[in-house]
């Protein structure tokens, strides 16, 4: 990309987070903050110990989900922990760096080649897979939110504006979906190949169209780790819903599960709409608000909740960072046993 290409996306990144910041001021201009801070404080060290509890029994499973789309990686526990401290570094990243939420998925698939030899293109596609499986899940989860949401009073408010987001995105993860399982890029790019344009891109379709084949392998003929991630990436919203609703309860302003099915379905929607600004700063906090606040009557507890989530998402963030530099005090103390390695080498011959 040219300088003046990164000019305007970083542009456009601070309009888009100033955007959901007035939003946010907006929205927190009609809430009682005192009442909102009294009830983070009600919730004390054994709540927000139950939510953390809760987000990281869903960040594990969504780990697995991924671990089943690396078809070279055993499903063993020893695994599972590598793949689940992989993803809290990435994700952490993810967290922080203005790109809409993808920042961090090099680093993924660079931790994967440095340390644990699976080739960037394997790495690669298990991403893209582990991606588009987590979307399959939130449409299935988004679904079952919808037809709670059409049966409680919300409904009336929310129920066009959920519907249209739903759409939205089923259409665009249809499409993914299809591309990948029908390898359309590989399609495309031998009509180019036949070009003087294909010619000169003929070494990016090859990488392409190989990473493409492995999605359309694991599609088609691994249904017995499709399905199950499948399935995984189910329970993961459903964890993040029952994570709602935990603390709604320490937060003194409790919902049955199926409203916090409906609050947790709805803010995921608004944050993969609005996936473009960093952290999904404002929208997801004044999703929150709102929606939180119209189903348990108090704009108070969603602003309680929007913070105690916004608590929950600094500790990972750190604790992935923590675990970051883990990996690369690893990189240096390698370094350090190869260099000791070639001087007593060079020792012995001297």
């Amino acid at each position: 990309m040219s300088n003046a290409g990164r000019g305007a996306m970083r542009y456009l990144t601070w309009l888009y987070l100033g955007l959901g910041i007035v939003l946010l001021a907006w929205v927190v201009a009609g809430v009682d903050l005192d009442a909102a801070l009294a009830s983070i404080l009600e919730m004390g060290w054994l709540g927000l110990a139950a939510a953390l509890g809760m987000y990281l029994a869903a960040f594990y499973v969504d780990s697995l989900s991924w671990q089943l789309a690396i078809l070279k990686v055993p499903l063993t526990p020893g695994w599972s922990y590598v793949i689940w401290r992989i993803r809290m570094v990435g994700e952490a990243f993810n967290m922080v760096l203005p790109a809409g939420g993808f920042g961090g998925e090099p680093i993924k698939a660079v931790l994967l080649k440095r340390h644990h030899a699976v080739n960037y293109r394997e790495g690669i596609a298990s991403i893209i897979l582990a991606r588009t499986i987590n979307l399959i899940g939130l449409i299935v989860f988004m679904a079952v939110g919808l037809i709670l949401l059409a049966q409680h009073e919300a409904a009336g408010k929310y129920g066009a504006f959920a519907l249209g987001g739903f759409a939205f995105l089923t259409f665009g993860i249809g499409v993914v979906f299809g591309v990948q399982k029908f390898r359309a890029t590989s399609w495309t790019g031998s009509r180019l190949g036949r070009t003087r344009l294909g010619a000169k891109i003929g070494a990016a379709l090859d990488n392409i169209r190989d990473v493409e084949d492995r999605l359309h392998h694991f599609y088609t003929a691994r249904p017995a780790r499709f399905l199950p991630a499948i399935v995984l990436a189910v329970t993961n919203w459903v964890l993040g819903a029952i994570e709602t609703y935990v603390m709604l309860y320490f937060l003194g302003n409790p919902v049955t599960l199926g409203e916090a099915i409906i609050i947790e379905s709805v803010i995921q929607m608004v944050r993969a709409v609005t996936f473009f600004i960093p952290a999904n700063l404002g929208t997801q906090d004044s999703a929150l608000i709102v929606l939180a606040g119209a189903i348990t009557g108090q704009p108070s507890a969603g602003a309680a909740l929007a913070a105690v989530k916004r608590i929950r998402e600094i500790v990972f963030v750190l604790w992935g960072f923590g675990l970051g530099s883990f990996y690369s005090l690893r990189s240096l103390m390698r370094d350090a046993e190869t260099r000791s390695a070639e001087d007593a080498g060079g020792d012995k011959a001297g």
